[in-house]
């Protein structure tokens, strides 16, 4: 505590067996009790004071403050029971590291509810194409595939009378059997080998695939389930139409192009 406050806070201090006291020799004439009154300010010092003498009855009210006391000089075993309460701590003197552990788990609180989940964010910018990666293993032979000629027949068509205008051969008896076919090549016959070379003047001015509309005299558009042969109007006692038929498993398309001479 500061000198300058030790006469004004000693209301009695008593101090038997002093020998000597601001120059004063101890004598049996001397005053066996000395008080406050009796002392100087300033001329005792902590130091003077034996241990225990001094207790809180000895300090008047209100006559000490917080700059009178040496830091690390009250602890809590000095402090009274319940002489503290929050309104002597000031604001912000308190820290979390201030407090035991279990005064700390006691702070803190339950758990909250689960939050709903947010709205979904927007989508991010796609990132750069990775690096290209090692190159794989050699994948196991595939199986054979299926045999273009499966399902596939020729058909022909005979013409026992003869002929020498339009001819054609379907690749079925019914109109619906044979568009399950197309035509991938077909010919004529117009002549018996070995017996007759000659055709008797026939002779081929067309041949392709297609089924004619013998209501026109046309081919009719968009079929190849068959084939077409056209003559130049010479009949020939031997007149054959030849069609390689298969399965049309997918659309062939026909794509045109012209060619200028």
């Amino acid at each position: 505590m500061k000198n300058n406050r030790i006469g004004t806070a000693l209301a009695a201090v008593t101090l038997a067996g002093l020998v000597a006291v601001a120059g004063v020799a101890s004598s049996a004439n001397a005053k066996s009790q000395i008080t406050g009154g009796d002392i100087k300010n300033g001329t005792i010092h902590g130091a003077d004071i034996a241990k225990s003498t001094i207790t809180g009855a000895n300090v008047k009210t209100n006559s000490l403050t917080g700059g009178d006391i040496a830091n690390g000089t009250i602890h809590g075993v000095d402090v009274a029971t319940n002489t503290l309460t929050g309104a002597d701590i000031k604001n912000g003197s308190i820290n979390a590291g201030d407090l035991s552990e279990s005064a700390r788990s006691y702070l803190k609180g339950k758990t909250g509810a689960t939050g709903k989940t947010g709205a979904t964010g927007k989508q991010g910018v796609p990132g750069k194409p990775g690096a290209k990666g090692d190159k794989g293993d050699k994948g196991d032979p595939g199986k054979d595939g299926a045999n273009a000629l499966d399902g596939a027949v020729y058909r022909t068509e005979t013409y026992l009378n003869g002929g020498g205008g339009s001819a054609t051969v379907a690749c079925a008896d019914t109109e619906a059997e044979s568009k399950k076919f197309v035509a991938i090549s077909g010919g004529v016959q117009g002549s018996v080998s070995g017996v007759s070379e000659k055709q008797d003047g026939f002779l081929v001015s067309s041949s392709f695939p297609g089924r004619m509309d013998w209501s026109t005299g046309k081919p009719k558009a968009d079929r190849l389930d068959g084939w077409i042969v056209f003559g130049n109007s010479q009949y020939t006692d031997t007149l054959v139409v030849w069609a390689l038929c298969v399965p049309a498993t997918s659309t062939v398309a026909v794509v045109n192009t012209d060619l200028e001479n």
